[in-house]
């Protein structure tokens, strides 16, 4: 039987999310549609967009679309996004169990397969031996309904050792020679399963140093670039292939204040006096950004979003940008920035989000504040769980990845005193929003 309460709070959360961004300070029109999961068919006759642009993905020499497709939820949507032009397929053995694997099996069959480069990932264990990785390759292949991997991924090492496992590298030897992999890569947006072991650049540059790695997928964006672009300098000089992810640093900052009493609200309970603390502190700086947006005529957050993307493209050591295809609704708005110059408005309206709101984000493979943690919950960990709860409709996965991990969670964080807010270097608000995302993930 159904735990009814359980399934109303659910629905809640998704209700109340969309009425904080139609209602609040972010403007009337709802941020990457992130709740919406629903397929929805085109409303107009107007021509589809189309893919304008492909670069060289470094020294594959494959021309890849510079906006590509990752995550693939629905096979319709998928294959309306390759009859736009995207020809780069981003997927891994653990999205959804394979599932993400079968649908893209599932739909390239019924087009060009030189024309596509796809991409998966296997996630390392301890001694990794070239069998096991050889058995899941097989799978790989099979889900997938293909002869061949373009690249094949080592996803998300937690440290610059995984990086020389010989088991995967002598497993990808033979796979090469047999014509079933065709190129090596490298995933990284910090921990994969708990506390950040090594930071995502010192990964991603001794994937480089090694020389055994063709392709990268890495986070950079407008406001995260540093790292980023150190590792991008690092790809070029060895010629590696560049793609990247969380490139849209763009949160629904007043999210948090609004689930969380209202939640109150509905169940006719208090708010704890600890809970209280933190939402008073994430709503001052909720209401001074809202006045400098407001100030700042910033109305529209697709209009950041869009710039976001713009500015990762125009660095042309950038090869192509994954985009979570998730509904029709999506695709003419990412395909259209393909080829799209960024501007000077462009620019300005970046400066401007950076300085105002650029810390209501919790930056993808930081883990700076993870160590003055007394309890040792994983924030960049958590905080990445909460992204897959809240931005790409994967509620059920994130709920038990964040389960099934084995260290304290954030649940602790309501009685603490906030150390990992006090260490953060950004000023962002992660203690409220750790505990914000453990009422996430348990529906608590």
């Amino acid at each position: 039987m159904k735990n009814t309460n359980s399934m109303n709070r659910r629905n809640f959360l998704k209700n109340s999310a969309m009425g904080v961004v139609g209602a609040g300070v972010l403007g009337q029109a709802p941020l990457l549609n992130a709740e919406d999961k629903t397929v929805k068919t085109p409303a107009t006759a107007v021509a589809p967009e189309k893919i304008k642009a492909y670069r060289t993905l470094g020294r594959t020499d494959f021309k890849v679309s510079d906006i590509a497709t990752g995550g693939n939820p629905n096979p319709a949507v998928l294959k309306a996004v390759l009859e736009a032009g995207v020809n780069y397929i981003d997927t891994a053995e653990s999205y959804g169990n394979g599932e993400s694997e079968k649908t893209t099996g599932s739909v390239i069959k019924d087009f060009n397969r030189k024309s596509l480069f796809i991409t998966s990932k296997l996630n390392l264990q301890k001694g990794s031996s070239k069998e096991n990785i050889l058995e899941r390759t097989h799978k790989c292949l099979e889900r997938l309904q293909t002869d061949y991997i373009d690249c094949m991924m080592i996803h998300g090492p937690q440290t610059s050792e995984e990086v020389k496992t010989e088991g995967f590298h002598e497993a990808m030897k033979q796979l090469k020679s047999e014509g079933k992999i065709r190129w090596v890569g490298i995933s990284n947006h910090g921990a994969t399963y708990g506390p950040v072991a090594e930071p995502m650049e010192k990964v991603l540059l001794a994937a480089a140093a090694d020389g055994r790695f063709d392709v990268m997928l890495l986070v950079y964006n407008f406001i995260q670039q540093e790292s980023g672009e150190r590792v991008l300098n690092a790809c070029a000089d060895k010629n590696i292939g560049c793609t990247l992810m969380k490139t849209k640093p763009v949160e629904k900052y007043l999210i948090m204040k609004e689930m969380v009493e209202e939640r109150a609200k509905k169940e006719g309970k208090e708010i704890a006096e600890e809970t209280k603390k933190l939402l008073d502190g994430f709503k001052e700086r909720a209401d001074m950004a809202a006045e400098f947006m407001k100030k700042n005529n910033i109305t529209d957050p697709r209009e950041i979003r869009d710039a976001a993307i713009r500015f990762v493209l125009k660095n042309p050591k950038v090869h192509t940008v994954c985009i979570n295809f998730r509904n029709f609704d999506d695709i003419d708005p990412f395909i259209k920035l393909s080829g799209s110059p960024m501007t000077a408005g462009d620019e300005k309206k970046l400066t401007l989000y950076r300085e105002g709101c650029g810390s209501f984000y919790c930056r993808h493979a930081c883990g700076v504040c993870e160590s003055r943690c007394p309890h040792g919950v994983p924030v960049n960990t958590v905080m990445r769980y909460n992204h897959y709860f809240e931005f790409q409709g994967r509620e059920k996965e994130a709920m038990g990845k964040y389960a099934a991990l084995p260290t304290p969670k954030a649940g602790l964080c309501e009685t603490c005193a906030g150390f990992c807010q006090a260490a953060c270097p950004y000023n962002v608000q992660i203690h409220g929003l750790l505990s914000h995302a453990h009422r996430n993930l348990t529906l608590a």
